[in-house]
């Protein structure tokens, strides 16, 4: 094969590997450890598996066309010439169009079932954003949990319970972020907003401010400490109350 030949299969497999590779990087995520993040991950694995096909295809047809109609020593005249062929016209524009139906529709059906909201949630947790801490209260105890830039606050909860957000910002935009929940809410001055969430495995989870939010932004962190509900029930009632 001639050297030039060489140098650019060289290439295309760089080309293939590297692009191969962004993908899987692309699909890493934080283990999901809530009932909402499990159905994100299982949206994110579909696309991925969706965007894994259709590069094996394109990748695999690109790479039999080089193959199978690469010039020979001694070729001098052109290949049959085909000015259109209506069925593969018909095939690679029916294929990626349900694909992205499909994709869409299933993507549709997930962030609903996440938003949905449950009329009567078994914990109610107030989120204040300021700068630069949270601060949690239970209203129904009247418990509240408020961090500093040295010392950040965990919010404690149980596992298999649906818990109701309530996100409120004192000054500005923040964000809430918990990676292992693969969830992120903006928390806006003046907007009462709310997340629902099921935490279904027992651990510490991290969480910061993803919003950029002024000087000490980087400060803003906190954890969720994710118990059994006997656990919780236990450490709210040990908690001091805060007057109403």
């Amino acid at each position: 094969m001639p050297r030039h030949q060489r140098r650019h299969g060289r290439r295309a497999v760089l080309i293939l590997a590297g692009a191969l590779a962004a993908a899987l990087l692309a699909g890493c995520t934080a283990a999901p450890a809530t009932v909402e993040a499990g159905r994100v991950q299982t949206l994110y694995n579909v696309f991925l598996a969706a965007a894994a096909f259709v590069f094996v295809v394109v990748a695999g047809l690109i790479g039999w066309s080089i193959v199978r109609y690469r010039a020979r020593p001694g070729d001098s005249a052109l290949p049959p010439q085909i000015k259109a062929n209506n069925l593969l016209e018909v095939v690679w524009w029916a294929l990626p169009t349900a694909l992205v139906i499909g994709l869409f529709v299933y993507t549709t059906i997930v962030l609903n079932t996440n938003s949905a909201p449950t009329s009567n949630p078994a914990v109610q947790v107030k989120v204040e954003a300021f700068q630069w801490q949270w601060r949690f209260t239970y209203p129904s105890e009247n418990v509240v949990i408020t961090g500093t830039r040295t010392d950040y606050p965990e919010l404690v909860l149980p596992v298999n319970e649906v818990v109701d957000f309530q996100l409120v910002s004192d000054d500005v935009i923040h964000s809430f972020f918990i990676p292992h929940f693969l969830v992120k809410k903006d928390v806006i001055p003046g907007v009462d907003g709310h997340l629902q969430l099921t935490i279904d495995q027992e651990g510490t989870y991290a969480g910061q401010c993803a919003e950029f939010c002024g000087l000490y932004h980087h400060e803003m962190h906190f954890s969720i400490r994710a118990v059994s509900q006997s656990e919780f029930t236990t450490w709210l009632a040990g908690q001091p109350r805060s007057s109403p």
